[in-house]
């Protein structure tokens, strides 16, 4: 089920909408132009932890970008105008997903990781659980 607005707000999300309200060169839609575009602060207020910039330059240049939360964080996605996706990627969730296929874990210097990646989401069989750009 799609994430709702508001279904996780944070002092960061909360931060964006204040941000945004002040913000006296937004555009109508609270995007164009803006320092913090309104849909960032909404897509936060929905449980993102970041928005990758080219999303954000996108929003300020007037276009329009779905935030789209269909299943858990690293299945999340913004769909861009060109039809391109940008994948959300979450290290808990990432790790969640790699327990969950039986994934051999791979300690490194900074992180740990698994042998050929997570795998796909146990839950809708996305196999993009390691965020990045998918062209369509």
């Amino acid at each position: 089920m799609p994430r709702q607005r508001y279904s996780n707000m944070n002092e960061l999300a909360a931060f964006g909408f204040l941000a945004n309200a002040l913000d006296n060169r937004a555009g109508g839609d609270g995007d164009m132009g803006a320092l913090f575009p309104r849909s960032d602060a909404e897509d936060m207020s929905k449980g993102a932890r970041f928005i990758p910039g080219e999303v954000t330059l996108a929003r300020r240049a007037g276009k329009k970008i779905t935030f789209v939360t269909e299943c858990g964080p690293n299945c999340w996605y913004w769909q861009m105008p060109d039809g391109s996706r940008r994948y959300h990627w979450d290290s808990l969730t990432y790790h969640q997903i790699g327990r969950a296929n039986g994934r051999k874990e791979v300690k490194g210097k900074y992180s740990t990781s698994f042998e050929g990646g997570a795998g796909p989401c146990p839950h809708c069989g996305n196999p993009n659980t390691n965020g990045g750009t998918i062209k369509l």
